[in-house]
């Protein structure tokens, strides 16, 4: 399996990214969990995934930095927030953002539906 099948889960709270990734296998779509942004630019170092599923608030830090290069390497994101579309800075606003808690089947066909455009 290569990279570009696998999602990047990138969330600071391990039950949380367990608990998506045991759901999106289940589903067919093999992930990889980062806990940090610098955890999850040593996995884009490694392969390059077929779409990041970002949690904006992670511990001290927050995604955006990630985000936007992730924009640059035209590798397709979504924000899994508390936060609205308000908490993005204005060269983010127009990323796709899903709302917690999300049905896990809410992110299959967002991450579809995101991939698809890319």
């Amino acid at each position: 399996m290569n990279g570009q099948e696998r999602i990047l889960i990138v969330e600071d709270n391990a039950l949380i990214a367990m608990d998506l990734e045991d759901e999106l296998a289940e589903r067919g779509y093999p992930s990889v969990c980062a806990g940090s942004v610098a955890d999850a630019m040593r996995v884009l170092e490694r392969e390059t995934p077929r779409i990041a599923l970002l949690d904006i608030q992670l511990k001290s830090e927050t995604s955006f930095d990630l985000a936007l290069h992730l924009k640059e390497h035209d590798i397709p994101f979504v924000f899994l927030s508390g936060n609205d579309a308000s908490a993005l800075p204005f060269d983010l606003r127009s990323a796709t953002i899903l709302s917690k808690p999300v049905h896990v089947d809410m992110i299959v066909a967002t991450i579809d539906k995101v991939a698809a455009r890319s």
